[in-house]
């Protein structure tokens, strides 16, 4: 034992205990001793002395062994109590070990008392350090309890896998079971889904081989206790040395039932911005039709009349009036036919896609002095309107793109099919810029008017590509489902 070891002496021979003291010396024990005779000097010597054993005589004139080993065990005072006694027969012996005695050696064999009293103190020891790891265990599983009761996910222990053996209140609160119809008597996957059970048991399988903790978290659905189905995120740890396994469990189905709303208000933008392109495609359609066959029209009879009326006035002074009144009106006519093809371009209704990109190449040179190559790989392929009037609409935006932003000095324009897709690339010779995947990224190549492409070529199912780096220009492509015209 560590520390100063002191025995307490109740003897009323003194020379027996003086004995006692040598005989103990002898033994190689290092140690104080104090001996007492009389009740009130046992007591007293109780609280004062402090002693690590007690060695007491069995009968005593005022006072009995028995009397002050059950006073010490009423004060709390666990400590080895010995009794030495010159006559102790069988039956007395037996009752005073079963009333708490550790040994009792008699005066006639004091030579056993070293022995005795060192086993004694090494038992003492023994239980001391049990009862210390005791105490330590059961703080160990009340801090495991307080843990497990309070993670804040659904958590389960289970064997191999299979039986629960533990589970905590979010696991009652989500599954609907109380514990005492969970706890050995349901599987893990009693609650799981049908359709995630293969998944269930894939994943399973997944954590039993791996052993760096490599598989992320995993989704999967559960059925309550109501029939209601609940979206899971799991997360499951073996414990080490045990055919045990801790799953954690996070209740997403608000999450995801979110994602969904999102995703269908998402889907419903899309569908809106795809309508709305080709609303404003029709209007802009009728307004170069209204132009043609009327405006444009009139104008052009207007003027003829006032050619037919120059013709009339030579010789009266009018000649150089109607000539200047001729010249504006075919300027306005010349406008008026520029503005149509501006607003809507006849060639992408009465030749096709194709020859309409040919045309919207020749008008991006001779407006913006940008060099623009087209390679067409759809032949005569005829595609929806809708469809051409969308890729039309894309490759004219981003032509523009470039032309405002990339500083290019050429560009390609690429048409092609691909299995059943149409795609459809804007390659430029510009100064590029950094993908750091943010919505920099759109920003850097037109705002808005990209993320409406982007947009409607996702409502068509399509995809849409941008790859550029400084100083090396930029490449969009996207592809979109091809859908012939009917």
């Amino acid at each position: 034992m560590s520390g100063e070891l002191r025995i307490l002496i109740l003897e009323d021979v003194a020379t027996d205990a003086e004995l006692m003291v040598d005989k103990l010396r002898d033994s190689g024990l290092d140690f104080t001793a104090l001996h007492v005779s009389t009740p009130k000097g046992f007591l007293d010597a109780l609280a004062s002395f402090s002693p690590n054993l007690i060695l007491s005589d069995y009968a005593l004139p005022s006072f009995d062994g028995l009397s002050a080993l059950r006073l010490t065990r009423e004060k709390g005072i666990d400590v080895p109590f010995l009794f030495v006694s010159g006559a102790v027969g069988e039956e007395r012996a037996v009752e005073l070990l079963r009333q708490g005695a550790t040994d009792y050696v008699l005066k006639d064999r004091l030579s056993r008392l070293g022995h005795a009293v060192s086993r004694a103190l090494q038992e003492a020891e023994e239980r001391r350090e049990c009862a210390r790891i005791e105490r330590a265990l059961q703080e160990s599983e009340a801090n495991y309890r307080t843990i497990f009761e309070n993670t804040g996910t659904a958590t389960l222990i289970v064997e191999d896998y299979g039986t629960i053996l533990l589970v905590n209140r979010q696991f009652e609160h989500l599954s609907g079971y109380p514990k005492v119809d969970i706890e050995n008597k349901m599987t893990w996957t009693d609650i799981v889904h049908p359709e995630d059970l293969e998944k269930a048991r894939e994943r399973r399988q997944a954590d039993r081989t791996d052993t760096e903790g490599r598989i992320p978290n995993w989704e999967f659905r559960v059925i309550d206790r109501q029939g209601d189905i609940r979206d899971i995120m799991a997360r499951m740890a073996a414990i080490p040395s045990t055919p045990r396994v801790v799953i954690s469990l996070l209740d997403i189905t608000h999450l995801r039932r979110a994602e969904q709303k999102i995703l269908a208000t998402n889907e419903m933008l899309r569908s809106l911005t795809s309508e709305l392109v080709m609303t404003e495609e029709r209007e802009r359609r009728r307004i170069a039709v209204e132009l043609h066959d009327h405006i444009a029209q009139t104008l052009a009879l207007a003027k003829m009349e006032m050619d037919a009326l120059s013709h009339r006035a030579a010789g009266s002074g009018m000649e150089a009036s109607c000539g200047r009144i001729s010249d504006m009106l075919r300027q306005s006519i010349q406008e008026t036919r520029s503005l149509i093809r501006e607003i809507s371009p006849s060639v992408l209704y009465e030749l096709g896609l194709n020859e309409a990109v040919l045309w919207l190449a020749d008008q991006f040179q001779s407006k913006h002095g940008l060099d623009v190559n087209v390679a067409d790989g759809l032949g005569n392929e005829e595609l929806e309107q809708d469809l051409q009037v969308l890729l039309f609409r894309t490759v004219r935006e981003l032509l523009m793109n470039v032309v405002k932003h990339a500083r290019a000095g050429k560009a390609w324009v690429t048409l092609e099919q691909v299995a059943d897709n149409i795609a459809v690339s804007v390659r430029d010779d510009g100064s590029g810029f950094h993908m750091s995947g943010s919505s920099q990224d759109e920003q850097e190549m037109g705002g808005f008017g990209l993320f409406s492409i982007r947009e409607r070529v996702r409502h068509l199912g399509g995809r849409l590509i941008i790859e550029s780096a400084e100083g090396k220009g930029t490449r969009v492509r996207l592809e979109v489902p091809k859908r012939n015209r009917t």
